[in-house]
């Protein structure tokens, strides 16, 4: 979606980011798999940032023909990538009862993708993932997201400005190493009940 946002959405989503991220970033942990992960975030509460990707998330989700159950967005998470960060191949969760979030008193570090403190997520699993390109493609280089998917690896280089990319969940993917400049991101997970 090369003009999901538009510049003046993608502006506040960055300001509200930038924000959040002077006064709380911490080092990106990963949840699941054994992917390598350098990276710092921040989580933005706001809710014009929330309804901008859920917007984007539900045209995605009947464009593309999945028209999956979704019943509630997670947090979005505000990455920011510096020269030399990467994330390596990782899923963002599996769809199946076995992956459904128990609650659980307290957070943990990394939380595990079946667990969750907020009772709003309990039973649910993720079923669509989003990132929302926050940097010009000048910015920045390397930092690209690629797929792996039914033997097919898709490779999504020099996104625009506010471009977005929504896909399922379960797909493995990554972003390769940025090696000049800054790659800024904003990233949700939304979620449904298990797959029957």
């Amino acid at each position: 979606m090369p003009d999901a946002l538009t510049s003046e959405e993608t502006n506040h989503v960055v300001k509200e980011g930038e924000i959040q991220f002077k006064f709380d970033s911490l080092e990106g942990t990963h949840q699941g798999d054994n992917a390598e992960r350098s990276s710092k975030i921040t989580w933005l509460y706001d809710s014009t940032t929330t309804h901008l990707l859920e917007e984007v998330v539900h045209s995605a989700n009947v464009d593309a023909g999945w028209v999956l159950d979704l019943i509630r967005p997670e947090a979005v998470q505000y990455t920011v990538y510096e020269e030399g960060d990467e994330y390596g191949f990782h899923t963002d969760g599996n769809q199946d009862r076995y992956a459904a979030k128990h609650l659980v008193e307290r957070s943990t570090d990394p939380m595990p993708l079946n667990q969750t403190p907020n009772p709003l997520l309990a039973g649910l699993v993720r079923k669509l993932s989003v990132t929302v390109n926050l940097s010009e493609p000048e910015d920045y280089e390397g930092g690209t997201l690629e797929l792996l998917f039914n033997g097919s690896h898709h490779v999504f280089p020099d996104p625009p400005y506010g471009s977005a990319i929504v896909f399922p969940s379960f797909i493995s993917h990554r972003i390769t190493p940025v090696t000049k400049g800054i790659r800024k991101s904003a990233v949700m997970w939304f979620n449904g009940p298990p797959l029957r």
